[in-house]
């Protein structure tokens, strides 16, 4: 049987998949799947895939001849899979030692639940130097929550970093069936429908122990500019904060303020201390009238990010870099 199947969705990941794979296989225990979904790869993947299938017990990949899409290929993963549950992991990441075994822990000890996160550690793009992270979960220790809408604002944040989810697959499948998932193709249809199986079945937990690592620097939907990776976080959450509790409602806006105040403004500071366009700065000013304007975090967090000029912006930061920075060392 197997308990649990890491569903591997990827594109152009060769340099990095061995990483993820070797992690995985130094902690490998009966009833476990891996599933790799390439979404037509044009790197040495295939390569890298072919030695990795020697060793890894139980690995089932699908190969796509072209390139249908993120979400698409987020959907296709798990559309494979066999596990009762599922963990969803970016091709870039790894799993830290012990993370599998308190992942299966969670599941025997958490009977019935529709799914849980996971803590994360942060490092460097070559995993050598563990950085800081702010936390993206309010909780210090394993919980559950029970209420649907406390649930999703709890994990809201979380829910857009892909590898920090174990999911039930049945649940999973449930949602798909109804076929909106595919009316969301806008980079988090796994948000989506992590929020409609909560919605189901409310009970979601978390492992506030690290069992994760993210590699940083390394974000490919970056490869269109910042504007474009800023609007897919605007334009993405708001759809599916709508789609939970309608246009104009209190879950909306608060939903919309939690991204506003953490993904959007770290986008929008990030670029206005380091040279944006004019042009960018001012349709992010429209895009942010558009989508944030009636949430509390457009006037508390976005508005003095606009009011300040550029200029100002890029001499603080050179301060910052020369002046202050070296003494905190």
């Amino acid at each position: 049987m197997i308990r649990l199947s890491i569903c591997i969705p990827t594109y152009n990941r060769g340099a990095y998949l061995s990483d993820l794979l070797d992690s995985i296989l130094k902690q490998w225990i009966d009833g476990l799947q891996v599933v790799i979904s390439d979404n037509g790869s044009t790197d040495d993947t295939r390569a890298v895939i072919a030695r990795w299938e020697k060793l890894v017990p139980s690995l089932k990949v699908i190969w796509h001849p072209v390139n249908i899409g993120p979400d698409r290929n987020f959907l296709s993963v798990v559309e494979a899979a066999r596990g009762e549950f599922c963990w969803l992991m970016g091709s870039d990441d790894r799993i830290e030692p012990g993370g599998i075994a308190r992942v299966m822990s969670a599941i025997d000890q958490w009977l019935g639940i529709a799914g849980f996160s996971v803590n994360m550690a942060a490092y460097d793009a070559q995993f050598l130097t563990p950085l800081p992270v702010g936390k993206a979960v309010d909780l210090d220790q394993d919980d559950v929550i029970t209420q649907s809408d406390a649930a999703i604002l709890t994990f809201m944040r979380h829910f857009g970093y892909l590898s920090a989810h174990v999911v039930r697959r049945s649940l999973w499948n449930e949602v798909c069936a109804t076929g909106e998932p595919r009316q969301f193709l806008n980079a988090y249809v796994h948000v989506l429908i992590m929020g409609r199986m909560i919605q189901k079945v409310p009970c979601w937990g978390y492992v506030h122990q690290r069992c994760v690592g993210w590699r940083s620097g390394n974000d490919s939907f970056m490869a269109d500019g910042w504007f474009n990776r800023m609007r897919i976080d605007v334009v993405g959450y708001s759809q599916i904060a709508d789609a939970f509790w309608g246009h104009g409602s209190s879950g909306s806006r608060r939903m919309r303020s939690q991204i506003a105040q953490t993904h959007v403004v770290r986008h929008f500071s990030y670029a206005k201390t380091h040279g944006a366009s004019p042009q960018s700065l001012r349709d992010s000013k429209r895009l942010f009238g558009t989508y944030l304007r009636d949430t509390p975090a457009y006037w508390t967090h976005l508005t003095p990010w606009m009011l300040v000029p550029q200029r100002a912006s890029l001499i603080g930061r050179w301060i910052y870099r020369t002046i202050i920075k070296p003494h905190r060392k």
